[in-house]
């Protein structure tokens, strides 16, 4: 298998119905799946982006060896971000799929429009389309503008 230069590692707690979902909402494709018994600990998924593709494992999650899936209700410390060539469509896409909805599409700003959704298992993805003609700076700009309309404390 190929992979990409960062593989994830997804715990969740039912990994064929994961699987069945990034297949359905992000348009995954199965490389390999490893079961012991019912269980499926190991599986490699690859992801085609508007920049190439990524991979990552879904695995069933094992509390006692320290792997947890995250609470879907509760609050994610890591999020993924796909680049696609529409986020409208993506986001709709992950939605329809049984996604939750915790950013419609928007334009952040000229040239940069991006959502973002919770998946069933507790996993947070942006789903987000940039013109080339974005740069770093710009980003900056509207990262700074975003920071200063933020709560304090």
């Amino acid at each position: 298998m190929d992979m990409s230069a960062l593989h994830p590692n997804l715990a969740v707690s039912d990994a064929r119905a994961a699987i069945d979902f990034y297949i359905a909402a992000f348009g995954a494709e199965v490389d390999d799946v490893i079961t012991a018994g019912d269980a499926i600990i190991h599986s490699d998924l690859r992801l085609p982006t508007t920049a190439g593709f990524s991979t990552f494992t879904v695995a069933q999650e094992f509390p006692g060896a320290g792997s947890t899936a995250p609470d879907p209700d509760g609050p994610t410390s890591v999020s993924f971000t796909v680049p696609v060539p529409d986020t409208d469509a993506a986001y709709a896409r992950a939605v329809a799929a049984g996604a939750t909805s915790t950013a419609e599409p928007a334009d952040w700003f000229e040239g940069f429009r991006q959502a973002a959704v919770r998946c069933p298992f507790g996993h947070r993805w942006y789903v987000v389309t940039v013109a080339d003609t974005v740069t770093p700076d710009d980003v900056q700009r509207a990262s700074d503008a975003w920071m200063s309309e933020q709560p304090t404390g």
